[in-house]
């Protein structure tokens, strides 16, 4: 890829698994982060930026890698179901039904779209710690690539993260040594840690301090190479986090309810009428097969119809469940709580909104898609406000500090997936969407679309003045920052400075 001159020559890349911009807000102002204090968000800045619908690991990376939104991915979970492609699973295949938990998690790298370049196609040479997308990493810089399904399995069944993030630290610090250009390390023990106890629980602050200490050690060995005030340092998060204290069995829900539900791990339910596909636990996608057809599942079933059937009055009656959405029959987006309706409607010139396709493969998000949005009875987004015509920046701008942040966008994007539900479901703060079939059961949750799952940190050495920064903006501005151009490419983010 060319490249252009630069302040930045290397770029280290740090995600911190599950780490809640309020929470890690509150610890560099407390001084429990000195190293990441001193030696990047006092030479650069902390900002609080959004994560994607939904944010959940694995989809939520997508636009940290490649500048595109999950939808437009076509990953727009950590399970889904292709109806177009769904046929009964069995145990040796895997058609048109996904979850990259457990040996699935290999095909996520495979599953993102052709055609596309990631990170690393701009640096060499690089180096990847425990991060799902490998794409245009060489094997023998994907330094976890053989230990990473052994210490996971191990780490989540033994509770031993924190060995999990020692050996994270270790790869970090040799490829700095080793002068990598380009190095991409993911912690993920304070996720782990913060499903298994709390957000707050004393291994999940611990976790923070260590995963600080390997920082400081970071720079010292950037220093001792004269290399460290040409390095562009970034720690942010794929999602935050809420404590649990209720699960919502929506599978069962659905069972009872008259339509037979497939969900993991019962993939294999003969007569199923229905899928759950969760992600996060926060959010799920719901889908029906439609009766109409002779084989298959059809094709995205009508906002309208799910109403008749008494879907959507069924599902918003439970307690917890913070709104469903789904499509209407000229492609308007439909969000429905147990007290209001909203709809986002959407355009741009030349360009037809009720073909996704189109969508993602002529234009940008924010360059001509122009956004509506209205809403009957209470406003089940929060807004409290009717928007006209808005273009992508300007619906982020409205929405920023509301409890849906960029909500009428992150809708918009996770439709545009074919494999997206006919139902997209986001459960209030406090409540999840799975009761059954989690170990270690969960005691905090994200996924959901609202603001204490979408608002993530941002520190970086270098400061950045946006006051509005989308997780999928970080693909460009990076670049940018190192020197090199992405004019070239369809991206869905665009630079923040």
């Amino acid at each position: 890829m060319g490249s252009t001159e630069s302040d930045f020559k290397r770029f280290v890349f740090i995600i911190i698994d599950g780490a809640p911009y309020e929470i890690f807000k509150a610890l560099i102002e407390n001084g429990d982060l000195p190293n990441i204090k001193k030696h990047v968000v006092d030479r650069g800045s902390l900002n609080k930026a959004i994560s994607t619908f939904t944010s959940t690991t694995g989809p939520a990376f997508i636009p940290f890698f490649m500048g595109l939104y999950p939808g437009t991915a076509n990953v727009p979970g950590l399970r889904w179901l292709s109806k177009s492609n769904f046929q009964l699973p069995n145990r040796f295949k895997r058609p048109g039904i996904c979850s990259y938990m457990g040996l699935e998690g290999l095909h996520f790298a495979t599953d993102l779209p052709e055609g596309f370049p990631t990170l690393f196609d701009f640096f060499s040479p690089v180096s990847n710690i425990y991060n799902p997308i490998t794409r245009g990493c060489p094997p023998a810089k994907n330094l976890t690539r053989w230990i990473k399904p052994l210490v996971y399995t191990y780490g989540h069944f033994s509770y031993r993260w924190r060995f999990v993030n020692q050996l994270a630290a270790r790869y970090l610090h040799r490829a700095a040594k080793a002068g990598d250009q380009f190095i991409m390390c993911l912690f993920p023990a304070v996720d782990a840690f913060s499903h298994h106890f709390s957000m707050q629980a004393s291994e999940v602050m611990r976790t923070y301090r260590e995963i600080d200490a390997a920082i400081g050690k970071l720079v010292h060995i950037l220093q001792q190479a004269n290399t460290f005030e040409e390095t562009l340092i970034m720690i942010t998060s794929d999602h935050g986090m809420t404590d649990t204290h209720t699960h919502i069995d929506i599978p069962r829900h659905l069972d009872d309810s008259g339509w037979w539900c497939l969900h993991y791990p019962k993939i294999w339910r003969q007569g199923a009428v229905s899928a759950s596909m969760v992600s996060g636990n926060g959010m799920t996608h719901l889908y029906f097969k439609n009766s109409s057809v002779e084989t298959g599942w059809g094709e995205r079933t009508p906002f309208e119809k799910l109403y008749q059937m008494g879907v959507i009055s069924s599902l918003i009656e439970l307690e917890g469940l913070g709104f469903v959405a789904g499509q209407n029959e000229t492609g308007d987006i439909i969000v429905q709580s147990r007290t209001g309706q909203g709809k986002i409607s959407y355009d741009s010139q030349g360009t037809d909104h009720r073909t996704p396709q189109n969508v993602a493969n002529s234009i940008k998000c924010g360059d001509s898609l122009r956004f509506s949005y209205e809403f009957t009875g209470t406003d089940p987004l929060g807004y409290g406000v009717r928007y006209k015509n808005l273009s992508s920046r300007e619906t982020l701008r409205e929405t920023y500090d509301s409890p849906y942040p960029d909500g009428i966008v992150q809708l918009w994007q996770i439709f545009n997936a074919e494999r997206t539900g006919d139902l997209v479901l986001s459960a209030e703060s406090g409540y999840d969407l799975r009761a059954r079939y989690e170990i270690p059961r969960h005691h905090a949750t994200h996924g959901a679309l609202i603001a204490e799952h979408m608002h993530i940190p941002l520190a970086t050495n270098y400061p950045i003045a946006a006051q509005c920064i989308r997780s999928v903006d970080v693909f460009p501005t990076v670049l940018s920052l190192c020197g090199h151009n992405v004019s070239g490419h369809h991206i869905d983010g665009q630079v923040v400075k």
